[in-house]
């Protein structure tokens, strides 16, 4: 498996250095023009203007997006006579003649006139491209992408770069599922508490983008191991705009209403929805009982379970500019979601004891209520890049996580019945200050410093019931070794400082490191101990990038992460929904720390084509893990432990690139080799695994829009065992109606099979086990979506150059 990586990892370098090598040294004349586009009334570069290079006979040669400044360069294929038009939304076009036949041309300015009539109340401008390089972070545009019209967040993070999502939920970023997930850029106390959960509550249609982090700066919290992915939904917007979208399917069912009211100096949003999803699966598992190696004992196990999530959220928002330099904002947003499961088991044991035979029913209550309140105060100063930014935020939450379990014996007869309710309540405070300096009279070289202080009180009350001492009674009597009340607290001080700075020569660097000390700790009321502790961690990060061209840049970074555990990593109480696999919290976990070093290449053509590749290792000595343990009665015991080490080399690739003015095409891949390494269990563990996601869409004429996009991974391994394959496609038909105002988009998902099936192996010295899932998440999906009112941008919110458009799909409305 080593040689193979090497290989792939040996022709993904050299793949990189010939292009990058017929790029810099040629082979052929090559024949760059450039220039400015300006606005006539105030006389200011024009952003995101877009330029077409057209042959005589009207065929497209070349296109460009202006970036800042107003600045274009496009590369002509061949020295000869073309045509140049310029253009941008609400000024009259260019268009004239141009001689090309020396290798460096300067057209100077173009002055654009603003075009006197207005234009209708909606201004549908050109698609933005689906994945781009913005600097240290790679972004998705989930709203330029119309199999997003109905769906859930999860649905949008699978088709993200780097981002794998289970048909368990499990969202991990380059393999790894300890990854920090921001909202807005903002730590969200709903996605920390259960990201799972969480996302099917955010709708997809509500999505601007995704952003992958895989180097923070030391601006960001120290915390996720694997990076950070940030959700974006908010756009700002001029004037009273609004969007309605319907969503009905064989599998969820959505509803979603978005209002903005921009009046002066005041702006208001509000977003609600409400959202019903439905999830089954079906589980055979085996299990064989080991002893010095020799089998003592065999479990078999048969399960259906059926999940029906109900999710409703409500945000509203309100900003108060006092001039141009400030703003004051405030959010309120509240969450709700229950996700009852009901499951039927069977099981069958048997061992030198005899055999053990039952059905079991179970029904689990899964929900939360989630209250949060955001305020924020930014203040720009005259100097370009000098900014203070204040946030504060106040959250609180209620959940409860019960079950209960009835047992039948093969012939029917009720014998056993357990109850579980489980209450829990947290409450978080947080406040950080953020401040920029600039260094430079342009901006780019600055220092940023900046503090952060952070709350969590959580408290969890569980309780067990059963009639184990009187067996078919309809009395229940209290467990009370497994019942207990647990208090939790974190407290978090962070500070941080860094620096960066541009050189003449194209070198960028970035100096960071940020210093947080964590107190936490947990109180038990009943038998187990009370525990407090306290540590610190001084979290450095190094980027050098040099820039070779206007097209080219390569990177280097190295950073390092923190893992802490949460409140159900560290809680004690014990799931027994299904009495022969038990799980449970490790109160005596620790945080982790992952070290991480990286090498990327950003290539970005004028003519839309981008490409991303990067190598990276990572490493960590204390990783949290699961581990499972089986007893001389069968029965599974599983448990974080801070046990093992691991290692991981790994590269990927991610690419955009526009084939014509109707047809897209991006995609990634990534490949990587991990390594399990636990001294006291004296176990391991590696394998070789790759993944890769590709979407292209096509705009055919009158206003149909198709796209095609699939994701797939061979698995992943953990310290006692593997995952096979998981995979999803999916396909999107949209149509414009309502004066483009409005459209319907008809969604497959898994079109050709009825479920995803999976196959997971654990082995230890205990026991040996396999277990095939099978995922019905075949489905169907009708989407309506409507704009309304005057949806302009915002000229604060414009979009920069790193956001290129699609050239050829601007239209607008007379």
């Amino acid at each position: 498996m080593a040689g193979k990586f090497l290989a792939l990892l040996l022709l993904t370098l050299a793949s990189v250095a010939v292009k990058a090598q017929s790029i810099l040294s040629g082979g052929k004349a090559i024949f760059q023009i450039k220039g400015i586009v300006m606005d006539t009334a105030e006389n200011k570069p024009l952003d995101l203007a877009t330029i077409i290079l057209r042959y005589k006979d009207s065929a497209v040669a070349k296109t460009a997006v202006t970036g800042n400044g107003g600045r274009f360069i496009l590369t002509a294929p061949v020295r000869g006579t073309y045509v140049l038009s310029i253009s941008h939304t609400g000024y009259e076009s260019y268009s004239g003649i141009v001689e090309i036949n020396v290798p460096d041309l300067d057209l100077g300015k173009f002055i654009l006139m603003r075009q006197s009539k207005q234009l209708n109340e909606i201004v549908v401008q050109s698609r933005k491209a689906l994945l781009q390089n913005k600097g240290d972070k790679l972004v998705y545009n989930a709203s330029a992408d119309i199999g997003n019209k109905s769906g859930s967040a999860a649905d949008v993070l699978r088709k993200a770069p780097m981002v794998t999502v289970g048909s368990d939920g499990v969202v991990k970023l380059r393999g790894d599922a300890n990854v920090k997930v921001l909202l807005n850029g903002i730590p969200s106390g709903i996605l920390a508490k259960n990201l799972k959960e969480a996302l099917k509550v955010i709708p997809a249609s509500s999505i601007q983008s995704i952003e992958v982090i895989t180097a923070p700066s030391a601006r960001y919290e120290a915390e996720g191991a694997a990076g950070v992915i940030n959700i974006v939904t908010r756009k700002k917007v001029q004037h009273t705009s609004g969007s309605l979208n319907l969503g009905a399917g064989n599998l969820e069912q959505s509803a979603n209403l978005g209002l903005n009211i921009s009046r002066n100096k005041f702006d208001v949003s509000l977003m609600a929805g409400g959202n019903v999803e439905k999830e089954r699966r079906k589980t055979d598992l085996s299990r064989g009982l080991l002893y010095n190696g020799l089998n003592t004992g065999n479990l078999v196990q048969r399960s259906d379970a059926t999940q029906k999530t109900k999710g409703a959220s409500i945000e509203l928002g309100a900003e108060y500019r006092p001039d141009s330099s400030q703003k004051i904002g405030a959010t309120l947003s509240y969450w709700r979601e229950q996700w009852p499961v009901k499951s039927s088991l069977y099981n069958y044991y048997k061992d030198a004891k005899g055999i053990t035979e039952y059905n079991q029913n179970a029904d689990q209550q899964g929900s939360y209520h989630y209250y949060d309140l955001a305020l924020n105060y930014q203040k720009r100063f005259k100097r370009k890049k000098q900014e203070l930014q204040l946030l504060g935020n106040l959250s609180r939450s209620t959940d409860r996580s019960d079950y209960s379990t009835d047992q039948f014996s093969p012939d029917g007869r009720h014998f056993f019945r357990e109850l579980s309710p489980n209450k829990g309540r947290s409450r978080d405070y947080s406040f950080q200050l953020d401040y920029t300096h600039p260094l430079s009279k342009s901006g780019k070289n600055f220092l940023e410093t900046g503090m952060r202080w952070s709350k969590n009180n959580a408290a969890s009350n569980y309780t067990v019931f059963n009639n184990r001492n009187n067996p078919g009674s309809s009395d229940l009597q209290q467990d009370l070794e497994r019942s207990d009340s647990m208090t939790y607290f974190q407290d978090i001080m962070a500070a941080y400082l860094s620096t960066a700075f541009e050189t003449q020569s194209g070198w960028r660097f970035r100096l960071g490191a940020r210093y947080e000390y964590t107190r936490l700790g947990a109180r038990f009321r009943g038998t187990t101990p009370s525990f407090e502790t306290g540590f610190s961690n001084l979290v450095p990060n190094i980027l050098v990038a040099k820039k070779v061209s206007e097209e080219q840049e390569f990177k280097f970074n190295y950073t390092e992460r923190i893992r802490r555990p949460f409140i159900w990593d560290l809680n004690p109480y014990v799931d027994a929904s299904d009495p022969r696999n038990l799980m449970q919290g490790n109160p005596r976990l620790r945080p982790e720390i992952t070290r991480m070093l990286e090498v990327s290449h950003a290539y970005n053509m004028p003519s839309g084509f981008t490409l991303i590749s990067s190598v990276y290792f990572s490493f960590n000595s204390n990783s949290i893990e699961s581990l499972a343990t089986v007893d001389s009665n069968g029965i599974s015991r599983t448990i974080p432990r801070n046990i093992a080490s691991n290692r991981r080399l790994g590269a990927n690739v991610n690419a955009y690139t526009v084939v014509n003015d109707n047809w897209t095409i991006n995609g990634g891949l990534e490949f990587y080799q991990v390594w399990f390494k636990s001294q006291a269990l004296q176990v391991g563990n590696n394998g070789f695994f790759h993944s890769f996601n590709i979407n292209t869409s096509y705009t055919a004429p009158g206003g149909y829009i198709f796209e095609l996009s699939g994701d797939y991974s061979n698995g992943f391994i953990t310290l006692q065992g593997k995952n096979t394959a998981d995979y999803t496609y999916r396909l999107a038909i949209q149509k414009e109606i309502l004066q483009k105002k409005g459209s319907i988009t008809l969604s497959f998902n898994n079109p050709f099979q009825h479920y995803v099936k999976q196959r997971s192996m654990a082995t230890a010295p205990s026991f040996q086990s396999e277990a095939t899932t099978r995922y019905y998440n075949r489905s169907l999906s009708v989407a309506f979506n409507w704009q309304f009112g005057r949806v302009h941008k915002s000229d604060e919110e414009k979009t920069p150059i790193e956001q290129a458009e699609y050239p050829g799909r601007r239209r607008r409305n007379r």
